[in-house]
């Protein structure tokens, strides 16, 4: 096969995938080494990323810009003792701290918790979201908790479902889905490119 017609070929996968990416929701992902997010599971119970009451701490997310018609927040969080355990989430909106809800789990487990955001978070958004978390907000008991990763889900489409287009896993170090997604459309590319050349 001539070069050119491989330079084509490359081209039009690269477009391929560029077209995947294009169709799927926008994903900004914080975690480590941001803040106090765990980089590996093994660390989950270590200091400084295990935290307590008065341990509380707070992170900023990308600016997304364009236009937005729905937004997600996804916190990955592990050892979330609920309902004895109350750690609140905030985003600010024009500057006031809101409260988005509670970190649910269980004991042990990493878990999602899934915020759906209004539009009006939709210009903090294309600013960038800041994120704040309470720890142990109801002060029962003595808790902690540890994060893993905090996925900001942009424009998910009108036929997906947030859990399994912006979701991935919330064990810290896992990949994402927007980066999996890159990863399959090019590897799809590279197959496509492969089987005409020995065609």
């Amino acid at each position: 096969m001539s070069i050119s017609k491989q330079l084509k070929l490359l081209l039009a996968a690269g477009a391929m995938c560029l077209s995947a990416a294009s169709q799927a929701a926008t994903i900004d992902v914080v975690q480590s080494p941001t803040g106090f997010f765990v980089p590996t599971d093994a660390q989950k119970y270590d200091a400084p990323y295990y935290r307590w009451y008065n341990e509380d701490w707070g992170w900023t997310h990308k600016a997304i810009g364009g236009t937005i018609n729905n937004a997600w927040l996804m916190i990955s969080a592990f050892d979330v003792d609920h309902p004895s355990e109350v750690d609140n989430i905030y985003a600010y909106n024009n500057g006031v701290q809101t409260l988005l809800g509670h970190l649910e789990g269980a004991s042990d487990i990493w878990n999602f918790t899934f915020f759906e955001l209004s539009s009006d978070f939709f210009d903090d958004i294309n600013a960038g979201l800041e994120i704040w978390m309470d720890i142990n907000a109801s002060l029962s008991a003595s808790w902690a908790v540890t994060l893993a990763k905090s996925q900001l889900c942009v424009n998910v489409s009108e036929n997906g479902s947030y859990r399994t287009e912006c979701t991935g896993n919330p064990t810290p170090g896992v990949p994402e889905p927007g980066s999996m997604a890159l990863l399959g459309a090019g590897l799809a590319g590279l197959a496509a490119l492969r089987r005409r050349k020995t065609a």
